[in-house]
């Protein structure tokens, strides 16, 4: 990639209206950056990712919407997971948070993305409401380019065809297809069931629940007048409750037994949406005059509600990595983004096989030896610090995260804790 032209000629076109597109595109119009937006629309109601991490806050704060999601949105305080013998654990934001505030959200994604929307038209980035095409660049090699009308449109909101593409399209990940970029995949191949709610019960107020079923678990996120209940299981599991996502979802809720206890009575207001493949990741980041952001990055499973923390996070880093304007810089970006994925992918692994529980189970118990009281104020500030999102992107907190769930894999709650598949 050759050096970029300085912040106020670059020209950068960004594919895709989601979070991550969104925050990229005003992040670099507001540093001077000439960008447009290609926004194809965004689904109405139901989205993945309703659920954010405290990491998120502070993304909402410099992008100026907090103040307008706070009116909408559920405040969440933390989060409580229900292992299959019905024991609780939990962590509490205000106890576990150390730079980051002791809160998050629960939002309605539809009115999320709008505010982000909002926000970037307001950054002075140009919107082009149409899908953008691309296609490799004429000259071959490892460039993308806009095609046809998307080329002309982009030419016209720039004054120039732009200088670099962002792909901000979501698990449609237009470049990594175009280019046939590596990929590499989490060990589950799960697919997920969700709708919203009235009457599904929420135990501790605000908490994002996630319970384990009989084969994959559950997400209760409570939102405004509504939870959005969701299941995640092997798609075998799923395949036997009926041909649609509707029959699938409405016989689970009748039937598998956790679901009977939480949502006895509920009553389903949305239809269903399936989502499937929650663990994958691309090895390139960057190239000759693109890079990835959010989703079109990777993705990983959301039992531990990451993916606005992700898609944000890297469209703050993106956007850094432009305005300097160096391929260092851009690798840079590339590296550390997908360090980033990877170890929010080892948190969600620790999940699957019992660990997590038996790591707070032993955070819970430190205190009643000496050694335990000496090492437990340290383990309390840096292990919250990767689920919080405060800490994932460093080094140090992931590595203590393998460290102390290595020791975690001999307790005997790890095994009673397993989520089966």
């Amino acid at each position: 990639m050759a050096l970029l032209p300085s912040r106020s000629s670059l020209r950068v076109a960004v594919v895709g209206d989601g979070p991550a597109g969104t925050a990229v595109a005003t992040h670099l119009a507001r540093a001077g950056a000439r960008v447009v937006l290609f926004a194809r629309g965004r689904p109405a109601g139901l989205v993945v990712g309703e659920s954010l991490v405290p990491g998120v806050v502070p993304r909402l704060r410099e992008l100026g919407i907090e103040d307008e999601v706070r009116g909408y949105a559920t405040r969440k305080p933390g989060a409580t997971f229900v292992v299959a013998d019905g024991s609780r654990v939990a962590i509490d934001f205000a106890s576990s948070c150390t730079s980051a505030p002791p809160y998050a959200y629960n939002v309605p994604r539809d009115r999320l993305d709008a505010s982000l929307l909002a926000a970037c038209e307001k950054s002075g980035a140009q919107i082009v409401r149409e899908p953008a095409h691309l296609e490799r660049a004429p000259r071959g090699g490892d460039g993308v380019a806009l095609a046809g009308a998307s080329r002309a449109a982009a030419a016209s909101a720039l004054g120039a065809p732009p200088d670099f593409v962002i792909d901000a399209t979501g698990r449609a990940r237009a470049v990594a297809r175009l280019l046939g970029l590596p990929t590499e995949a989490g060990p589950r191949r799960d697919a997920a069931l969700f709708a919203h709610c009235e009457g599904v019960a929420i135990d501790a107020p605000g908490h994002v629940h996630t319970d384990q079923l009989a084969r994959g678990w559950c997400w209760r996120i409570p939102l405004p007048g509504r939870v959005s209940l969701g299941v995640v299981a092997p798609p075998d599991a799923l395949a036997a409750y009926g041909p649609t996502a509707e029959r699938q979802y409405d016989a689970l809720l009748a039937t598998e037994p956790r679901l009977r206890e939480v949502a006895a009575g509920a009553r389903r207001i949305t239809p269903v949406l399936r989502y499937s493949n929650y663990q994958l990741a691309t090895r390139r980041g960057a190239g000759a005059n693109w890079a990835l952001a959010g989703d079109a990055f990777g993705f990983v499973d959301p039992v531990f509600s990451s993916g606005l923390h992700l898609a944000l996070s890297s469209a703050r880093a993106l956007a850094d990595a432009l305005l300097r304007g160096s391929t260092r810089a851009l690798r840079g970006y590339e590296r550390r983004h997908l360090r980033h994925l990877r170890a929010w992918q080892r948190a969600v692994d620790l999940y699957y096989d019992g660990r997590f529980v038996a790591l707070l189970a032993m955070r819970d118990r430190a205190p009643q030896s000496l050694l335990g009281r000496a090492f437990a104020g340290h383990l309390d500030r840096h292990l919250p610090r990767v689920f919080t999102g405060e800490g994932s992107a460093g080094l140090y907190d992931p590595w203590l995260l393998g460290v102390v769930a290595r020791a975690a894999a001999r307790e005997p709650v790890a095994a009673v804790a397993r989520v089966s598949d």
